[in-house]
Parts: C-alpha cells; structure tokens; sequence
C-alpha cells in the first residue's frame, strides 16, 4: 500500500516538474492520502488486539477466585474445615443411635425393676437369682422343663395366671413378670431372709430344708450381690439332705447342666424354643 502511494506520489511530482501546476493540488491530497492510511490502519490493529487483551484480561479473576476458593460452596469440594465439621455432624447420629438402643441386661434388669416395685423384693436380688438361673439367657431350657430368663417351670406359670403357650412364656417381659411375682411371695414366706426366700424360689414355696443344691445356689446368689456391692445378711445353713455339689453346677453362673438348650443373651428363636419344648414334653410324658 505505501509503496502505491508513494508510486503515485512521484509521477506527481514528475508532473509538477513539467509545469502542471494543477497536479500540486493533487499532490498535496495524495500525500496526505499515504501518511493517513498507516495511522488509521492502526486503529483497526488496536481494535483488533483489545478483544484478546480483554480475554487475558477476563481470565485474571478465574485465576483469583481459583486462588482464593469462597468459603463455602454448593458444588466444589468442601473445606478442611467443612470435612472435619461434617464428621463431627456423622458421628453425633451413630453416638445417639448407640445410646438409645440398651443392651440386654440393661434391659432385663429394667423389667426386673419394674416388676419388684411394690412387692418388697429388691430388684439387685431378683437379678442375681436370673444371672444363677440362666446366665441372663432368655433361651434356656431346664433339665426338666424350666423355661427362659428365670428358669421358670411351666406348671408354676400357669399356677401364678399364665394362659399363654411356652414359648410365650420364653419371652422376657413374660418371664420377668411371672418369676419376680413367684420369687416375692417366696421372699415374704422367707420372712426376708435370703437363702430362705432362693431356697424356696428353687425348690418351691413348700419346702422348708436345704438340700446341697440349695446351699450352693444360695451361695450363688450372695456372691452375685457382693460382687456388685449390695449388702448381704443373714447366714447360710448346713445341708440336711442330697449329695454334694461338683464343679459346673449352680454356682457357675447358669443353668450349668441342668440345661438343654442355649443361645444368644439377648435373643429368643421363639419357633426352635418352641420345637425344643413340645419334644421335651413328649419325653417327659412318654417317661423318658
């Protein structure tokens, strides 16, 4: 282009040599003409550069608020602050959720608790006798038909008003009512003395010796109540009758092995109980 220019610029000039005095004019405007167009072919290089300055430009503040991310955000990744804060908001849930559910002594001796009201029997007894009964196993079976928790028999059930089937008679709630409700009345016949009162929880409400399984299921009793610090009275008798006791008996905290059949504390197959149960019955009632 400013070759062009400058081409016709000189044969301008070649004119006005001649004497063409009216080419000065157009001289003049042509070289006005090639010094105006590099000027204003800048411009249009500039308006052409300013979009890419200004993208340059736009990217700087990416480049920022990658920098400093904002504190909070609903789609990029969380804090550190934000994570540890999270965690501690998990965990409150798990630590409620563990408290609210009791284990299954904890909830045992509430049933014991509730039942001992009133009746004068306190409660720390009622739950020694099932930790010698049953181990706190609600799907102990006696050797001879004791049934769940208290080891209850279900002749005794049934004599206290029970009308349900045996494997109802399994279930805690059940169980703890009816064996507390027998193990008062044998306390107050007792008179409050405490191997008196398990003597006749054992052997029944009738019966006024000590066999060796009485002594030692009463010494059974008070170490249970020692260990966690109730405070134990009264003496324990001489054995009158049976023969003495070997290791894995009563005081081995259980059934020992008077039982024939065991599970889980705290969990009661109500369906294998009861199949367990109707085949001791049909021993016990054919003589076996």
């Amino acid at each position: 282009m400013k070759e062009r220019c400058f081409g016709r610029a000189q044969a301008l000039l070649c004119a006005a040599s001649r004497g063409e005095t009216y080419v000065a004019a157009g001289l003049v405007v042509a070289v006005a003409l090639c010094l105006a167009r590099p000027a204003a072919a800048a411009p249009e290089a500039d308006a052409t550069a300013k979009p890419a300055e200004a993208a340059v430009t736009s990217t700087e503040p990416a480049k920022d608020a990658a920098k400093d991310p904002p504190a909070k955000s609903d789609d990029g990744p969380p804090s550190r602050d934000q994570k540890d804060q999270s965690k501690n908001q998990l965990k409150l849930p798990f630590t409620s959720r563990t408290d609210a559910v009791p284990d299954a002594r904890s909830h045992y001796r509430a049933l014991i608790e509730k039942e001992a009201a009133g009746t004068g029997l306190a409660p720390e007894i009622a739950e020694a006798v099932m930790g010698v009964e049953s181990g706190y196993n609600a799907s102990v079976i006696g050797g001879v038909g004791e049934i769940g928790l208290m080891q209850l028999l279900p002749s005794t059930a049934r004599m206290l008003g029970f009308t349900g089937s045996l494997a109802e008679l399994a279930i805690p709630e059940n169980n703890v009512h009816y064996g507390v409700m027998y193990l008062a009345q044998a306390w107050r016949l007792a008179g409050g003395d405490l191997c008196t009162a398990v003597m006749k929880y054992r052997a029944g409400h009738g019966e006024i010796r000590f066999s060796y399984l009485s002594v030692n299921y009463c010494v059974a009793v008070r170490a249970r109540l020692a260990a966690r610090g109730f405070r134990v009275t009264g003496t324990v008798p001489v054995a009158t009758f049976g023969e003495p006791m070997r290791s894995g008996g009563v005081g081995g905290g259980g059934c020992g092995r008077k039982c024939v059949g065991v599970a889980r504390i705290g969990r009661v197959d109500l369906v294998a109980l009861n199949t367990r149960l109707n085949a001791l019955v049909v021993q016990v009632r054919a003589g076996k």
